[in-house]
């Protein structure tokens, strides 16, 4: 193939995975968003962007009188773990490269939960881009804004050259 038509390929393709985060939370999205074979690298995630992030998302639900989130290390190491398998496989999905689920992912980390949600997102370059980009989305709006959620995990990670997001939110038992 030739290389121009690679890369109008690649960008069609992103456009499309990109689009289908904002529009369509909890969506997965098409196996033939899968991109061309390429290296990846997996970034752990940064706790100034968890906590930049958290800032963020606290801000939107303090202008709604929601209460404020905090950071949950089981719940960090599920979203962690997603973004890194979405980074690997080169695919945005709520489903998992081995078929796991939001549930499954985060009964693995032992978290005892009462209401569980979670937000992806694939190509913003920063904690702000995402979140606009998620606030611009009916249900991941939901998600952010949900009162009935009190700890957040936040995920990132990098598969060939793009940022992979990841928010799982919950309340305990």
């Amino acid at each position: 193939m030739h290389l121009w038509k690679l890369l109008l390929r690649t960008q069609a393709l992103a456009l499309l995975a990109a689009l289908t985060a904002v529009f369509l939370p909890g969506a997965i999205a098409p196996e033939a968003i899968a991109q061309p074979s390429a290296i990846t690298t997996v970034a752990q995630a940064n706790p100034t962007v968890a906590q930049e992030l958290l800032q963020l998302v606290n801000a939107e639900r303090q202008r709604v009188n929601a209460p404020p989130m905090v950071l949950n290390d089981k719940l960090t190491a599920a979203a962690q773990r997603h973004s890194q398998d979405m980074a690997t496989s080169r695919r945005m999905s709520h489903t998992g490269s081995d078929g796991s689920t939001m549930r499954s992912r985060i009964d693995a980390t032992q978290y005892r939960w009462s209401t569980i949600g979670e937000n992806v997102a694939l190509g913003q370059p920063s904690a702000a881009a995402v979140m606009t980009a998620w606030m611009n989305s009916p249900g991941h709006r939901q998600n952010i804004l949900n009162p009935a959620f009190t700890e957040l995990g936040i995920g990132y990670a990098t598969g060939a050259g793009r940022p992979y997001w990841t928010q799982v939110f919950a309340r305990p038992r």
